[in-house]
């Protein structure tokens, strides 16, 4: 038997950073520099080492393979090789850029390496590109010439521009600081930039372009050679901004779409070219420590990003390649974060845009070199329940994807329009999980010139066109057309119901919109509110949102009061927080007289994490009592052109307080209500309750239900308890987690509610938003199922409510006027 000796071939390049190509028990094969580019005749010089590690020596066998099939020319140093034991041989390949190539286009080189019994045979690649001239990333030559014509004969451009040259004027480059600071529970250092900072120098470099000023091309080159200095500039710390991976990928994003532009400029010297470089090698080389195929999550996916420019401006085919691929990359991050519904799976309005904004920036890059992204298919991954640091379920967490899977690939088309049927008239998207009301992002005017569909367009007529997106890929007009997303909708994976009313005299402001929840948790960014109504919309005015209060990631309140069920508006249990499980959509009906959706969950309920600084992640974590039996919630909620209806189902095999909430602003009165003990300082005095962040309680006794009135500057909430009609209620101050800013830590946000000690019980509740003076003229309930809304322009609605406890809920309503039905409708 031939014995099969033992030898190492390592492939050396550039830089210190080894990537492992190949490992076997008989050889380990690691490299840098796996492909470069040149201009045509030029010459790629790559190096190898190939060591052998046996005790006697060795005769090995280097060839290319099919030489006669290849355009380039490659010459190897040497073809026959005798290393002695324990040494190493260094050989090289020259490869001559042939003419024949396009620009832009790669072939590759495999080169085997044999040693003399023939009995161990090794093959590597290298790629190599034509180069094409810069720039050729963020913006071309071409679209910088087609922008100067859309200044000289449309006054948006015209404006959009001089905007951007009057910021771009007083912009002053920011000074290079290290700074150390804990950042939240460890310390380390990092320079000073902000995370945007990289794109006003691409903005100026933009500016230079178009018009020609060289004190814009001043300031972008100071900055960048400050950057790359290979003495003091990111070489010496490796992390450009706070050090966290989003704002790393934003920044070098960036930067390398400012260095595309101004690479050739004669304020580079040779030093200069090579430091930046060096530079962005030295990000794609801490970049791969971070990439994992658990690691899907927006802080990665913008590295990714970021770390696919940086190799597309070195023209590093075979790094893009890896990038895309491997595990981590893009590939992974598409086909495993992006669900069946076209929602990114931390379902926050905030984070998919910046997903989608990455992503799509990358297109538009790939598509300036010659490549198609736009209409790329990735093939649909499963996702882990775990986290890269984190086991599923840590402080409550989940991680996975749930609903529908109908689809076996999903690209970038599929993550530019599920949001708009969750946005307002507009075109702000309704907040969800950690995120705040969320604008029309500039993607979208990538996505319209790749994709022209209507829908898009009119999400930019409700934009401003002030970025740097649209000036340079906005198109000259946009067409008119309707509105897309007045008509309820559901998504099924994130788990976004939104219903609208339907009266056909309404403008989209007039509409009632309720959006609610039973969808996908969404990892780190998650809250735990399925069944919540986390938006009610009316003339314009936002009542809610699903971040009313905010405490910053590094402050105990994030998890402790942010995410918890109670600081949403649903039922809670026990002051508990409830675990997230896949839940349900049991009916959605679309009707003229009323729209209708149940969602339901089965759930257990926690305890709330606790903060604990001397941890990384910093928390105390807890788990569900062994003997705690999920519980059943179901709502019911009904939307007609006038008022929503409420109704909630709550079951366990034990009693527990159901406290079922809602948390508005501007209180006014609570009649009906008879105030029962003193004012509280606050709602609960325990550590590791949410209801602590809830201060100044008045509980209160019901004995017939109650009506609850709000007035925010004139836009009215009135909340009708119908069932049960006694109970306990109480109203609070709503939780404050720092400055005021739009919705959130409103100092006149209070919480209502009601609360029932039962092993099951149902809530039946009227909400009626309006401005001026109130439709309803009373309501009457003579139990949880039957209601009769009398309006004051002599209409009643009857509504029944059929099959509530059972699950297949059905809901009637009749319209009448002088006794006699005028209308019906039943859902179906």
């Amino acid at each position: 038997m031939i014995e099969i000796k033992k030898y190492l071939l390592i492939f050396i390049g550039l830089t210190t950073f080894w990537g492992i190509a190949k490992e076997s028990p008989e050889a380990q094969v690691t490299y840098t520099i796996q492909s470069k580019s040149a201009k045509a005749n030029d010459t790629i010089h790559y190096g190898f080492e190939i060591k052998n590690e046996n005790q006697v020596a060795e005769i090995f066998h280097l060839k290319i393979n099919h030489p006669r099939t290849l355009a380039c020319q490659y010459m190897l140093s040497d073809s026959i090789i005798t290393i002695k034991p324990q040494e190493s041989y260094s050989g090289k390949l020259q490869v001559i850029i042939s003419d024949r190539m396009p620009k832009g286009g790669k072939e590759s080189c495999f080169i085997t390496i044999e040693n003399e019994l023939g009995n161990r045979v090794e093959t590597f690649e290298f790629i190599s590109v034509r180069a094409k001239e810069h720039p050729f990333l963020l913006v071309t030559n071409d679209i910088i010439n087609e922008t100067k014509e859309k200044v000289k004969n449309y006054p948006w451009a015209k404006a959009n521009l001089d905007a951007m040259l009057k910021e771009l004027d007083v912009y002053k480059v920011p000074e290079r600081k290290i700074v150390t600071k804990p950042r939240p529970v460890k310390v380390w250092s990092s320079f000073n930039y902000r995370p945007n900072d990289s794109e006003e120098v691409f903005r100026l470099c933009l500016a230079w372009k178009l018009t020609g000023k060289e004190s814009y091309k001043e300031k972008a080159i100071r900055f960048i050679k400050e950057v790359c200095d290979k003495d003091e500039g990111y070489l010496s710390i490796g992390a450009a901004t706070y050090g966290v991976q989003v704002h790393e990928g934003n920044f070098f994003l960036h930067l390398a779409a400012a260095c595309d532009i101004l690479f050739n400029e004669p304020e580079f010297s040779a030093e200069d070219r090579e430091n930046i470089e060096a530079t962005f090698r030295y990000y794609l080389e801490l970049n791969r420590k971070h990439m994992d195929p658990l690691g899907i999550m927006n802080h990665q996916a913008s590295a990714n990003a970021g770390a696919i420019l940086s190799a597309l401006f070195l023209q590093d085919v075979a790094e893009v390649e890896y990038l895309t691929e491997a595990d981590g990359g893009m590939a992974d991050q598409i086909g495993k974060g992006v669900m069946d519904d076209g929602w990114w799976f931390e379902g926050t309005a905030n984070y998919c845009y910046l997903v989608v904004q990455r992503y799509s920036l990358v297109a538009q890059a790939f598509l300036n070199y010659g490549w198609d992204l736009y209409h790329r298919r990735f093939p649909v991954k499963f996702k882990s329940k775990d986290f890269e640091n984190v086991k599923e379920g840590f402080t409550g967490m989940k991680f996975d994807n749930w609903g529908p899977v109908t689809k076996n690939t999903i690209g970038l088309e599929d993550m530019v329009t599920p949001y708009i049927p969750f946005m307002d008239e507009n075109a702000n998207v309704v907040a969800t999980n950690d995120s705040n009301l969320k604008t029309p992002d500039p993607f979208y005017e990538l996505a319209y010139r790749a994709y022209k569909l209507n829908d898009l367009a009119w999400v930019l007529s409700k934009t401003k066109r002030d970025s740097w997106v649209s000036l340079m890929y906005g198109v000259p007009e946009l067409p008119e057309v309707g509105d897309p997303r007045t008509a309820s909708a559901f998504a099924p994976n994130v788990g976004l119901v939104a219903l609208r009313s339907h009266a056909k005299n309404n403008t989209p402001e007039e509409q009632i919109q309720a959006y609610f929840k039973y969808g996908t948790h969404g990892g780190w960014h998650g809250h735990f509110d399925r069944t919540n109504m986390i938006g009610l919309d009316r003339n314009g005015h936002k009542y809610f949102g699903a971040e009313m209060v905010w405490f910053g990631y590094g402050n105990p309140g994030y998890k402790e009061c942010v995410q918890t069920s109670a600081t949403h508006n649903m039922v809670i249990v026990d002051g508990l927080q409830q675990e997230a499980v896949p839940s349900k959509q049991t009916l959605f009906y679309k009707g003229e007289m009323m729209q209708a959706t149940v969602v339901e969950t089965k759930a257990r309920w926690r305890k709330i994490p606790t903060w604990n600084a001397e941890k990384f992640p910093p928390w105390d974590d807890t788990d569900y009592d062994g003997d705690f039996e999920p519980i059943l919630q179901r709502r019911l909620s009904i939307v007609t052109d006038d008022y929503v209806v409420i109704a909630d189902y709550i079951t366990s095999n034990k009693k527990h307080n159901y406290d079922w909430l809602v948390h508005p602003v501007g209180f006014q009165t609570i009649k009906g209500a008879k105030k029962k003990g003193r004012l509280l300082d606050t709602l609960s005095h325990k550590k590791d309750s949410p209801y602590k962040y809830f201060a100044n309680a008045q509980w209160y006794n019901l004995n017939k239900g109650a009506v609850v009135e709000f007035d925010e500057e004139g836009n009215k909430l009135d909340v009708f308890t119908l069932w049960p009609k006694k109970a306990s209620a109480l109203i609070a101050d709503y939780p404050i987690g720092g400055k005021q800013r739009t919705m959130r830590n409103n100092p006149d946000r209070r919480t209502y509610g009601v609360r029932v000690n039962a092993k099951e019980t149902e809530f039946l509740h009227v909400l009626e938003p309006y401005k001026g003076e109130s439709a309803i003229s009373k309501i009457e309930a003579k139990n949880s199922n039957e209601l009769v809304v009398y309006l004051k322009d002599g209409r009643e609605h009857h509504i029944t409510l059929g099959n509530l406890k059972e699950g297949d809920v059905t809901v009637n309503l009749d319209e009448v006027v002088n006794d006699k039905i005028v209308r019906t409708e039943t859902t179906k």
